[in-house]
């Protein structure tokens, strides 16, 4: 008897240790992404409650494979339009596409745009940005996830935690709040971080792990407008290489519009493709110049438009009609049976199709 006795006593301390040990993880990735969260419901009108907790429930709380390897919070898949690079990952079917990301706020501002410009989640976006359980079952019913329980799931992950009080503050109140629900653990993170990064932790220790960041400890006495004025506020025009990128009608070639301060060199830096393919792509010359609102190319143009020809207008030339239309500037000379350099007049018909005869 003294033995079953001890037995039960021993699991039952086996189950408290594990379950403390999952809280821990839980809080932290709050307390390393409620910010995120919130910056992201500001933009976006999405609850921050319904993001952490679908941010804890999709990656076991930072730990998973897709969250370490990808830096993807969400389980988001490839889908046809996705450019950025892959990771395959065993899910409902055996090595299944994800998208894989730079970083974690990639990945928290791509769930949004996943969210925000897909119709079959626009009736999320009619409901009380408060509502969680309303936003929790709007998800699953619009086949966010497969899990029959994945709308109980997150609200209860928002209740146990209260995530619901982050709907109802601005991101420059999030630090002030961490305080509050977490007085002994929070500790405020170092300036210009933008996140606390995962140490991963591993599952048969329960030795306390320190964020890898260099941490300021968070002093209740100090008056928390001063705490907020050494924090830098990200950029509101933040994007990231991958959601720059658009497809153009002829062929779905991919293509980026210049925007001041893009250079040649930045350009190829961020998208990983060589200077010398950049210019051949976009057919460039020492002598053009990257304009504001130009078309650049990130792979070889068609040699034909989607439309026969075009009627030239005041401003138009050779190089501008070859980017707007996606066509080969050789291939556009030679359709028109025209020297390299040379030059319509306004009214003149330029064939994006077949040949001149």
């Amino acid at each position: 008897m003294k033995k079953i006795l001890l037995f039960v006593i021993l699991v039952l301390s086996g189950s408290y240790i594990i379950a403390q040990e999952q809280i821990k993880k839980d809080e932290l990735y709050i307390q390393s992404f409620a910010k995120m969260a919130v910056q992201e419901m500001e933009l976006y009108k999405i609850p921050a409650s319904i993001t952490l907790a679908q941010g804890i429930l999709e990656t076991g709380n930072g730990q998973s494979d897709l969250a370490q390897f990808a830096n993807n919070h969400f389980g988001i898949k490839c889908k046809a339009e996705w450019v950025g690079e892959r990771m395959y990952h065993d899910d409902d079917l055996k090595g299944e596409c994800f998208r894989k990301y730079t970083s974690a706020e990639e990945s928290y501002r791509d769930h949004s745009r996943f969210l925000a410009e897909r119709p079959y989640y626009k009736n999320l976006f009619l409901l009380d940005s408060k509502d969680y359980k309303a936003w929790a079952h709007g998800l699953k019913k619009a086949g966010y996830a497969t899990n029959p329980k994945y709308a109980y799931t997150l609200i209860g992950l928002i209740e146990r935690y209260r995530l619901n009080e982050f709907d109802s503050i601005t991101s420059m109140d999030v630090y002030d709040k961490l305080a509050q629900l977490y007085p002994d653990s929070f500790k405020l993170p170092q300036e210009n971080k933008p996140e606390i990064q995962f140490a991963k932790l591993k599952s048969e220790s329960v030795k306390k792990t320190e964020p890898t960041a260099v941490l300021a400890s968070y002093n209740p006495e100090k008056p928390q407008a001063a705490v907020r004025k050494s924090i830098n506020k990200p950029k509101d025009n933040f994007e990231f290489p991958s959601l720059r990128i658009r497809f153009h009608p002829n062929g779905n070639l991919k293509f980026i519009v210049i925007r001041e301060g893009d250079t040649l060199e930045s350009i190829a830096k961020a998208y990983s493709i060589s200077i010398d393919k950049l210019r051949r792509y976009n057919d460039l010359t020492s002598k053009i110049e990257l304009k504001i609102n130009q078309k650049i190319f990130l792979e070889p143009k068609k040699s034909s438009g989607t439309i026969k020809e075009y009627v030239t207008r005041e401003g138009d030339n050779m190089y501008n009609i070859s980017q707007n239309n996606g066509v080969s500037l050789y291939e556009l000379y030679k359709k028109n049976l025209m020297m390299p350099g040379q030059e319509p007049k306004i009214g003149d018909i330029i064939l994006l199709k077949g040949k001149k005869s």
